[in-house]
């Protein structure tokens, strides 16, 4: 157990806005911002390299920091008795003495872990986290969603197989730029699409979660907190 990287998420999470969607759109909405620009040509050629990796990379960062955050959040306003249940198969680690002194020591409460440790840099690794807090699996879930436009209650938003593949191959292109990266502009319309289609999933996602939130809220929280 690293104990000094579950201060700093600590103090990072410290720094950003209240709700986990918020921080996500304002990161993801630049980033989009920039692929369309270097698709149109906006950015130096000595810069593009550089810029093209960032979209992509900032994007996949963006997208697991929502996941970690929201599930911190389901810890901090969600009753007990709805998350305590799934705890063992969220984190099913043992610790030792050390372990156990250098939690009592920094104050660190056993929630913080089970965020803290979670990846959520695949498709694979979301649905089995978040489908322990739906009766079916949590994709499955956000495919039968279906939501009307804000201003436009002739437009209802769905989500498809083809937003999932979207964001699997956002996570599988973020994998080979840092892992195993070719000297090449790679960026095009179908990857700036796939960040959108991207970005449409997790705000799927949010619409869920916020509202199993509001379901199994912890009545003993004020009611003006924020989530």
């Amino acid at each position: 157990m690293d104990h000094r990287q579950i201060l700093q998420s600590r103090t990072n999470r410290g720094t950003r806005l209240a709700r986990p969607y918020e921080n996500f759109f304002e990161t993801v909405q630049q980033c989009i911002k920039a692929g369309e620009a270097i698709l149109n040509g906006s950015f130096a050629p000595e810069f593009t390299p550089l810029m093209e990796r960032s979209v992509v990379i900032s994007t996949v960062t963006a997208i697991e920091v929502y996941y970690r955050d929201i599930l911190d959040s389901i810890f901090k306003y969600c009753s007990p008795d709805y998350f305590e249940p799934k705890l063992k198969q969220l984190h099913p680690e043992k610790y030792d003495i050390s372990d156990l002194l250098a939690i009592y020591r920094h104050q660190i409460h056993p929630l913080e872990l089970i965020a803290t440790s979670l990846s959520f840099q695949n498709i694979d690794k979301i649905d089995r986290v978040f489908s322990k807090f739906s009766e079916s699996g949590f994709w499955e879930k956000l495919f039968k969603l279906q939501v009307r436009v804000k201003d436009k209650p002739e437009d209802i938003a769905t989500w498809t197989k083809d937003d999932l593949l979207g964001l699997k191959a956002t996570f599988d292109l973020r994998h080979e730029l840092v892992h195993d990266p070719a000297r090449r502009s790679f960026l095009n319309e179908s990857i700036v699409d796939n960040l959108w289609k991207s970005a449409h999933m997790v705000f799927g996602s949010d619409l869920i979660l916020t509202q199993a939130m509001v379901a199994n809220r912890d009545r003993s929280l004020g009611q003006d907190s924020d989530t």
